[in-house]
């Protein structure tokens, strides 16, 4: 079976090694925001598409002040650490 990665405090790691609180904000009161991103990867070019991945970043850090959240990571940061995550999916 292939190992799931997330980002957790600044680094990608195996899905089964990251915890929360259950006294977390997410856990209790469901607070988040969302963003939706397309992403592809083409078997033939070996390349990976992201469909405007910093723009969907800024939304999402726009949002996330809305609801008072602090991501603490830039638009262009959040979208490396994306791809960095999708290649370890893909390739």
């Amino acid at each position: 079976m292939n190992k799931s990665y997330v980002f957790y405090n600044g680094e990608i790691v195996e899905e089964e090694k990251v915890s929360i609180s259950i006294r977390s904000k997410v856990v209790n009161y469901g607070l988040g925001v969302f963003e939706g991103i397309r992403a592809y990867w083409n078997e033939e070019e070996e390349q990976l598409y992201a469909f405007k991945l910093v723009e969907h970043y800024e939304r999402f850090l726009q949002s996330a002040k809305v609801a008072n959240l602090e991501v603490g990571y830039t638009a262009e940061e959040l979208a490396d650490y994306t791809i960095e995550l999708l290649r370890k999916k893909w390739i």
